[in-house]
């Protein structure tokens, strides 16, 4: 993937369809959306991204059966 050009969606999901795709875009746009809303909510209260630890966990998650209770990294 070369770095001259932005990432696109379909660089991101090349198996998907047109349909699902646009779908992925809307999905991802409303998470910006809400990660937005928390850093301003984080600002307004007076916390700034150098008082926050932003580095992702180690530990595992503690929803059974959730692909997402792999190890983030093994280092």
């Amino acid at each position: 993937m070369s770095t001259d050009r932005p990432i696109t969606i379909r660089d991101l999901y090349p198996h998907l369809t047109k349909a699902q795709l646009a779908e992925a875009e809307v999905n991802i746009r409303r998470y910006l959306a809400a990660v937005i809303r928390i850093a301003e909510r984080l600002e307004t209260e007076g916390h700034t991204v150098a008082h926050l630890n932003l580095t992702a966990s180690r530990t595992r998650a503690n929803v059974p059966d959730e692909r997402s209770n792999s190890p983030i990294s093994n280092n």
